[in-house]
């Protein structure tokens, strides 16, 4: 009995109780807050036993600048050539400009720009000013996470510039409009949603999740639209159904399908111009400090051992996170051979492995040989030589890669408008 009560005590005083509890022992109507409080703790003991949080990577994943940009005496010969090119891309994915460089959608981006063009490495969208009005961008652009992490942040905006000027427009500034900086993780296992539930801080911000069965796939603390949302997630799940990402391995370097969870802070204008960043230079300078805030005073995940949270015990996951401030100086500043990225064309592979296994039976063809000849048959009969390379060329750009100059039908657009210098 001496035992069971030395226990109980112990598990008091690690919330801050006293052992005999308000009422004493012998108290009626139920446990006391102390009590309860210490069971809160108990039910916890599983997730803060989860403390190796092993840091993989960190740096930006997602960049969207706004530019204003002057456009030459052409433009209006120009805008008309865009208006022509997205209305021939209308209920396609996009298609190829004469030169093979980019593509034209469909699409823009509502209220403010009316054409969206796309490169292997970022996304632009152009409005329809000439020159900029107000000190308003006219030009918006958002980077990709492949070229972020393979050719770093400060890379990535001369390389839009660099293609503005080829397209006739001279810029008078960017603006950085929202960046996330991200952090990955090896956890074994997963991340528990009760573990993120019960321990973060503060709690009265709106959050949300998404769940598949009992798994936590994506936590969020914020709201969507906020200038700060934290996004805590399952990447390695991410990768698996997107099958386009498998590049992040080798980054990570670790074997495909480990357990990588990611900690990311979508960070808005608002933010940034309250952080003092305007410029890429001013986030390389500034990243490592304004991670330290966001893991430290904006959110962190504390064990529930004192009823003041700032004095609360941090997470020992938690304080992984936070030590990566100090990387992120130098991580920002990484530039990695993209030639040596690991093929995601293995997703392909097994999709038409299977696919052919499936074609055999229908065709009674029992033999690989003959399967995989019949198959490829059937396929030429899918595609002109010039619908296949316009197909390729939309593809490659879309997953990231350049594509040749002779894989484009140029006959599709006009000759007489040489849209790049």
């Amino acid at each position: 009995m001496m035992q069971e009560q030395s226990a109980h005590d112990i598990e008091l005083m690690a919330v801050g109780g006293d052992a005999q509890g308000e009422g004493g022992p012998a108290s009626a109507g139920g446990p006391s807050p102390a009590a309860e409080e210490a069971l809160s703790v108990t039910r916890l003991a599983p997730f803060t036993n989860q403390v190796d949080w092993k840091p993989l990577a960190c740096g930006v994943d997602s960049l969207d600048v706004g530019l204003e940009v002057a456009w030459d005496e052409t433009w209006p010969q120009r805008s008309k050539w865009l208006d022509d090119a997205k209305e021939r891309a209308a209920g396609s994915p996009g298609i190829p400009s004469p030169c093979g460089r980019f593509l034209i959608l469909p699409s823009g981006k509502p209220p403010n720009y009316r054409w969206h063009l796309q490169w292997p490495d970022f996304h632009l969208f152009i409005g329809r000013s000439q020159s900029p009005r107000s000190n308003t961008p006219n030009v918006y652009a958002s980077i990709n996470s492949q070229a972020l992490w393979m050719s770093s942040a400060a890379a990535a905006v001369p390389a839009v510039v660099q293609e503005i000027i080829r397209l006739g427009g001279s810029l008078h500034r960017v603006k950085l409009s929202r960046c996330d900086l991200s952090a990955d993780f090896l956890i074994p296992g997963e991340v528990p949603l009760q573990l993120l539930l019960d321990c973060r801080v503060p709690r009265q911000v709106k959050h949300s999740h998404n769940m598949t069965g009992d798994n936590l796939e994506t936590f969020y603390q914020g709201a969507k639209n906020s200038p700060i949302q934290l996004r805590i997630y399952d990447k390695a799940l991410e990768i698996a159904h997107g099958g386009t990402k498998y590049w992040f391995y080798d980054i990570w370097k670790v074997a495909p399908g480990a357990d990588v969870w990611r900690v990311e802070f979508q960070l808005r204008r608002q933010y940034l111009k309250q952080s003092g960043v305007n410029t890429v230079p001013d986030l390389m300078a500034r990243a490592g400090g304004m991670w330290q805030y966001l893991t430290k005073d904006w959110f962190s995940l504390r064990l529930n051992d004192d009823s003041n949270t700032s004095r609360r015990t941090i997470h020992p996951g938690w304080v992984s996170v936070q030590a990566c401030a100090d990387k992120f100086g130098p991580e920002l500043a990484v530039v990695r051979d993209r030639s040596q990225q690991l093929a995601s064309a293995e997703w392909y592979v097994n999709h038409c492995a299977g696919c052919l296994v499936g074609f055999g039976a229908r065709q009674r063809l029992a033999d690989f040989e003959s399967a995989a000849a019949a198959l490829v048959a059937k396929m030429r009969g899918r595609f002109t030589v010039d619908d296949y390379r316009q197909q390729y060329t939309v593809k490659s750009i879309q997953l990231g890669h350049s594509a040749s100059p002779e894989t484009v039908a140029e006959s599709e657009f006009p000759e007489e408008m040489d849209f790049e210098r």
